[in-house]
């Protein structure tokens, strides 16, 4: 069955991709994170980012550089940790969370993240998406919501045929619902959903004059709002009440 792919429901002038987009990011601590790494695992940029007091800054803009080397198993696991740092932010809970990929084979880990890599530059980012995640995790651990960050930061640039590679977690998932009418769950998404999404993706940002990242990240933002002022502002039905 084919999904409806719905009109674009944005208004107005989308967001200025290099200073919403690229410039995204979060403070972080170093030490909280490379204290519990093999030194092999830190992505030697991260000493580079941009420093205050205690903490430094990560922004897709760095994320995009470390994630060139993702295609090879060291780079792949350096892209890894970085695209983990900067979803979590701050969160302790979070940060536990993603260490645990780190606690696995870490050759094994970067053999599996690169082969996807290399798959998504050749033929694309389901077949990557499928790689990854399609029968359970390939990586331990490692979910669509992360998984999809590394695709993303890794291919998004280097991919010349649409669609290209975009984050779906759960706040994407959330806002597609709410502005689709569909119902997806908010993690284990299938292939053909990432598809669907990146379609859709894609449609709205030529709609909009804009790139796909640019929806990707207004989605993560919808997703993350409460759902009746979305409802009033995009003209979708309002949500149930509980």
């Amino acid at each position: 069955m084919t999904t409806v792919l719905p009109p674009l429901p944005f208004r107005g002038t989308p967001p200025n991709r290099d200073r919403h987009v690229l410039q995204q990011g979060f403070w972080f601590k170093a030490h909280r994170w490379s204290s519990r790494l093999d030194p092999a695992a830190w992505p030697p940029e991260l000493d580079a980012c941009p420093e205050s007091i205690d903490r430094r800054w990560i922004d897709r803009r760095a994320l995009f550089a470390i994630a060139d080397r993702a295609g090879d198993p060291v780079g792949a696991i350096h892209t890894l940790v970085a695209t983990s740092i900067w979803g979590t932010s701050t969160s302790a809970r979070g940060r536990a969370r993603r260490l645990r990929v780190f606690h696995a084979d870490l050759a094994a880990v970067g053999d599996s993240v690169a082969h996807a890599v290399n798959v998504m530059l050749q033929d694309g980012p389901v077949a990557a998406y499928r790689t990854l995640h399609d029968r359970g995790p390939s990586v331990k651990h490692l979910g669509p919501a992360f998984g999809t960050k590394v695709l993303y930061f890794a291919g998004y640039n280097h991919t010349t045929e649409h669609p290209r590679p975009l984050i779906l977690d759960r706040y994407v998932a959330l806002a597609l619902n709410q502005l689709c009418g569909w119902s997806w769950p908010d993690a284990g998404w299938t292939a053909d959903q990432y598809a669907t999404y990146l379609d859709l993706a894609e449609r709205w940002a030529a709609a909009w004059d804009t790139e796909a990242d640019v929806i990707e990240l207004v989605l993560f933002n919808v997703g993350k709002s409460d759902k009746l002022a979305i409802a009033a502002l995009s003209g979708t039905p309002a949500p149930e009440a509980p």
